[in-house]
């Protein structure tokens, strides 16, 4: 609690000397888009660290719109790709290379602000490139910079909602905390919190879940499977009781195993080869950024994964007994094409002028694989914090057809927390009466919502699904609950 009294002092004291700056974004998208779209960079805990920002107020204009900020995860990967490819009023389809006015963006009925964070991702300036980021800091940094935007545009008495996806799940969950937790006088109006596909809890999400996924949908054998749960044990859970009883942890942290699950690994890693993992219904493209002796793969633009998997695991480069322990492998494919079209737009001097980028000379990627963070997991607050704050919204959403963070592992840390079901698993539709997913509400206050068909990047790939997804949030709602 010390920590915290700290932490709000000296937000206080960077509150008092707001010093965000705000500009008027004329015609970002070359006609595509009349309404207000502003600029500017934030002030946080860190003197010389600023935030970049993005802020599109509601097209309804409804005075009482809430305020939504959208949050990528990486760690260390740009919000600004989930607005201008996801959830924004201009988007671009993957890989199509056109943008195109989007019929279901999220700022329909919301105000809309995408922050670039931590800093050092995108366009946001770090006084530290070298800085070490651990959650707690991420969380500490960003409040401050969500205030300053707050005092900015005279929106603290605004409903403030967090939505975002992947590593989001640890970013949201955090920040959540620490606004919950603040006592300062100009504390933000947190009502709720819309998680995408996110990470959780490293003892089911990522590798466990990853395998069963690529299992039951025909991409590995039963051989390898069953080999699979023979020689990489993980820590047992609710839904298989009598299977992996040791009390190995999950997830991407190194640890020592034998030579021969390191095998079993590598073979599973090249059976989900050619697919893309975050949305295995999607075709892996063949285009010339491609590598020419590789064609399904692209070696030179996946960079941050590779730099991020590199952290994380050691290469055997020695033969090995296959009962000797060894630094682990990992299962995690090489990926398909990156969709590189946000990137060649932002890197636009006309955008980069536009947007009043701080230094026009940088280049803006989708994520900074040099980004120093310490990994985490969010599982405690939906086992603590949420029981806490019960007025709290807190929804997850889940794209059926993920492989990184499947649905089947948020099914496993939900079924951890031994909720009571209030509303039962229920389809939701479309306007052509067609299933969309599922929904399912706890009397604790969570709301599991799945999306039919959709992948990791769930509003790219389900844009009508996970607008009337969203909108139920907005409403507190089940999606199978609204007309």
């Amino acid at each position: 609690m010390e920590k915290i009294f700290l932490i709000t002092l000296l937000i206080s004291i960077l509150a008092l000397s707001n010093t965000a700056t705000k500009e008027k974004v004329e015609d970002l998208f070359n006609g595509l888009y009349s309404g207000e779209v502003y600029s500017g960079y934030l002030q946080t805990t860190i003197p010389g660290d600023e935030l970049f920002y993005i802020y599109m107020p509601s097209q309804n204009q409804d005075p009482n719109a809430p305020l939504m900020l959208w949050l990528n995860g990486g760690p260390g990967c740009s919000s600004l790709f989930g607005l201008l490819a996801e959830i924004g009023p201009v988007s671009e389809d993957n890989f199509v290379g056109k943008y195109e006015v989007n019929p279901y963006s999220w700022n329909k009925e919301v105000n809309l602000l995408a922050i670039e964070q931590p800093a050092g991702v995108g366009f946001s300036k770090a006084s530290d490139p070298k800085f070490n980021w651990t959650d707690d800091l991420m969380a500490e940094n960003l409040m401050a910079g969500i205030k300053d935007f707050l005092n900015e545009f005279n929106l603290k008495e605004k409903d403030f909602y967090v939505s975002g996806e992947s590593y989001a799940g640890v970013y949201i969950p955090y920040l959540a905390k620490y606004i919950l937790n603040d006592k300062s006088e100009d504390k933000i109006n947190l009502k709720g919190v819309l998680i995408g596909n996110g990470l959780t809890d490293f003892d089911v999400d990522v590798e466990r879940s990853m395998v069963e996924f690529g299992f039951w949908h025909g991409m590995i054998s039963s051989k390898t499977f069953n080999l699979f749960k023979k020689h990489c044990l993980h820590k047992p859970d609710e839904l298989h009781p009598e299977e992996n009883t040791n009390e190995i942890n999950d997830g991407y942290f190194p640890r020592n195993v034998t030579h021969r699950c390191n095998e079993i690994r590598e073979i599973i890693s090249n059976n989900l080869r050619g697919s893309d993992i975050y949305g295995i219904y999607r075709e892996c493209p063949l285009t010339e950024k491609i590598n020419k002796e590789n064609p399904l793969y692209l070696n030179s633009q996946n960079t941050y994964r590779k730099t991020i998997l590199k952290k994380l695991k050691e290469k055997n480069n020695g033969k090995k007994l296959k009962e000797e322990l060894e630094p682990e492998n990992d299962v995690f494919p090489e990926l398909c094409e990156e969709d590189m079209f946000v990137d060649e737009f932002l890197n636009l001097n006309e955008v980069k002028n536009k947007l009043k980028v701080f230094d026009p000379s940088i280049r803006w990627v989708q994520c900074n694989g040099n980004l120093n963070y310490e990994l985490g997991n969010s599982f405690d607050f939906y086992s603590e914090t949420m029981k806490q704050f019960p007025d709290l919204k807190v929804w997850v959403f889940s794209g059926t057809e993920d492989g990184v963070l499947p649905t089947l592992g948020t099914m496993r840390w939900i079924n951890k927390l031994n909720l009571t079901i209030e509303k039962k698993w229920k389809q939701y539709y479309d306007d052509n009466k067609q299933v969309c997913g599922y929904a399912q509400q706890y009397k604790e206050g969570l709301v599991i919502v799945t999306v039919k068909g959709a992948g990791h990047m769930v509003p790219q790939d389900k844009r009508a699904a996970a607008y009337k997804m969203y909108s139920s949030f907005i409403k507190g709602v089940l999606p199978s609950e609204v007309e």
